[in-house]
């Protein structure tokens, strides 16, 4: 598979697409089950003209429900198999067994809102190589909602970020296949969340940066217009912003 720098240079927009194959996602978009839907939001993907799309069948908002395995395949094969174009895929998860699946189903990068935590999913990525969406957990935190107490969170969450990719290269993990989150709305207080968005530029040190504030209430109490919000993003450093593909 290739780094992400030679998939940065293929791509003209700075978009990943979420498709949420789920039935519970917090804004609605959910397409497990709904062939229509599904196509809908591809066909418009091809249209906007994104080229990678992160796919996900576990909702992740406050407190979200864990699915079992099997359900989690289940969501994630309905997917594959009403799957049509021409995208890089990424799979949104945090259990290793799924990513194998999904690696061996033409996905390409693993994004893991947990922080790459669990070991089995650590030796996966080194036997399989496939780029990495690093996100940015608090190492005290008990699940990625629990909601931490900050005295620095800019610094903080770099400092988190720094340690735990030294960890990840010290296992083996090929350094030019992460790329890092400082997950926003992950396990911090509204105004950490703001406080990030408003501070990316302190996390551009080396690795591509993806960030995530699509239809997340911080960001909506920013007020600032969709544009702007891309725009912000991409100005301070921002390699690709997940964004939610149709209204």
């Amino acid at each position: 598979m290739t780094d992400w720098n030679n998939l940065l240079n293929s791509v003209n927009q700075k978009v990943i697409g979420i498709i949420n194959s789920t039935t519970d996602s917090f804004t609605g978009d959910g397409v497990f089950e709904n062939k229509e839907r599904l196509g809908f939001l591809l066909k418009t993907a091809e249209e906007k003209k994104i080229k990678i799309l992160d796919v996900g069948g576990v909702s992740t908002k406050p407190g979200f429900k864990e699915v079992s395995y099997e359900q989690e395949l289940k969501r994630l094969n309905f997917f594959i198999s009403n799957y049509f174009g021409k995208f890089k895929l990424s799979v949104d998860t945090m259990n290793y067994e799924i990513a194998r699946h999904a690696l061996e189903n033409n996905f390409e990068i693993v994004n893991d809102v947990s922080g790459f935590n669990d070991l089995k999913m650590i030796q996966l990525i080194i036997e399989k190589a496939p780029k990495i969406i690093l996100v940015h957990r608090h190492p005290n935190s008990s699940d990625i909602q629990e909601k931490m107490n900050y005295k620095d969170v800019v610094k903080e969450v770099r400092d988190h970020l720094e340690e735990k990719i030294e960890n990840l290269i010290s296992h083996g993990v090929d350094k030019n296949r992460i790329s890092i989150d400082p997950g926003l709305g992950f396990g911090k207080s509204m105004e950490d969340s703001q406080k990030l968005f408003e501070n990316l530029e302190y996390f551009s040190f080396g690795f591509p940066l993806v960030v995530g504030y699509s239809k997340k209430k911080f960001a909506q109490n920013l007020e600032m217009t969709d544009e702007e919000l891309y725009d912000h993003c991409i100005n301070s450093g921002v390699s690709l912003v997940r964004l939610h593909i149709a209204s």
